[in-house]
């Protein structure tokens, strides 16, 4: 039977003997049972929940449609909906889910650096023992995206995450009395946790990894970007409700320095996504030469760089900022 070691103490050569099961095996009949999930497969099923969708009802999903789930239910003889199910077992809320399986996603998104260390010797073994990334792609994309990077950019505190999720958590204890309040309190701050990193991932993809003011992107050049780049909410959390807090719409990739005023209601953004400041940081930039050149015309961009017009920051986001804002003056 596997332990919780077993998944959280993956060695590649482990990885690699379980990678070769997994190609000598025989697709399986529709109705028969199939072979129980190797710890690489289970792996693999929470990264795609990272790069999934959060329902209203806290649940981590991942699309049966999806590419990825797709090609990697063809690679290891499984239906997508098996991935699915698999990855609804982890998150505690089926009762058929086993203990180890909820102890490791609790484990996991507690602790995502070491997430990324699993998922990339699972990666890894796979390309020694033959299999390519038409096969199985590297969806994470650790060596141009790293996971630190996104897991950094999520400022939101386990704090705000528990009591954003107070009420989810009284509705599902009523649904299910008996059950452990404390391990499923922990189960499910996990997935909100999970759904903040999402949210994390789409805001700087959206921005290709660079800071919507000014351009920055460590990224561009190869270097480490943990904490050079923040996920900031447009409506902050605290103010925001429901999805609002996950929607991406809602999020802008921002330097530190920027991200900071930007919270302060010193730039703001107009319909059109350009950038402007307020008449007091203007005042501030005519008579500091350090803030002038974080905020004059060569520190920020006339208009929000972001990747595509479909990928621009909600209106209504900006709108409810531009509305502070404006209090202040702006220029």
């Amino acid at each position: 039977m596997l332990e919780l070691r077993d998944y959280l103490q993956l060695s590649r050569s482990a990885a690699e003997a379980q990678w070769r099961e997994v190609l000598q095996r025989s697709s399986v009949p529709a109705g028969a049972r199939q072979v129980d999930f190797a710890p690489i497969e289970t792996l693999l099923c929470f990264g795609l929940g990272l790069i999934g969708h959060r329902s209203k009802r806290g649940n981590i999903n991942i699309s049966e449609r999806d590419p990825v789930a797709l090609k990697l239910a063809s690679l290891v003889k499984r239906t997508p909906a098996s991935l699915a199910a698999k990855l609804a077992n982890l998150d505690g809320r089926r009762p058929n889910s086993a203990r180890h399986e909820r102890a490791l996603w609790v484990a996991l998104t507690n602790d995502l650096f070491h997430f990324g260390h699993l998922y990339a010797t699972v990666i890894d073994a796979a390309r020694l023992v033959g299999i390519d990334e038409n096969q199985l792609p590297d969806f994470l994309d650790l060596p141009d995206t790293p996971l630190h990077a996104v897991v950094e950019a999520d400022r939101i505190s386990t704090d705000e995450l528990r009591d954003s999720i107070e009420d989810e958590i009284r509705d599902w204890m009523n649904l299910n009395p008996g059950v452990d309040t404390v391990e499923t309190e922990r189960a499910m701050l996990g997935s909100a946790r999970v759904g903040q990193q999402q949210f994390a991932r789409k805001v700087l993809s959206n921005a290709g990894f660079a800071c919507v003011f000014c351009g920055l992107s460590f990224k561009a050049m190869g270097l480490p970007s943990a904490r050079m780049l923040v996920a900031s909410h447009i409506k902050p959390w605290k103010n925001s409700i429901g999805s609002e807090r996950i929607d991406p719409l809602n999020g802008l990739a921002a330097c530190p320095t920027h991200d900071a005023a930007f919270d302060a209601f010193l730039i703001t953004v107009l319909p059109d996504l350009s950038v402007v400041v307020t008449r007091e940081l203007k005042k501030a930039i005519a008579g500091d030469a350090a803030i002038e050149r974080n905020f004059g015309q060569e520190g920020l961009v006339r208009s929000l760089r972001i990747r595509a017009r479909e990928l621009a920051p909600g209106e209504r986001y900006l709108s409810w900022h531009r509305k502070i804002s404006l209090g202040r003056e702006v220029a």
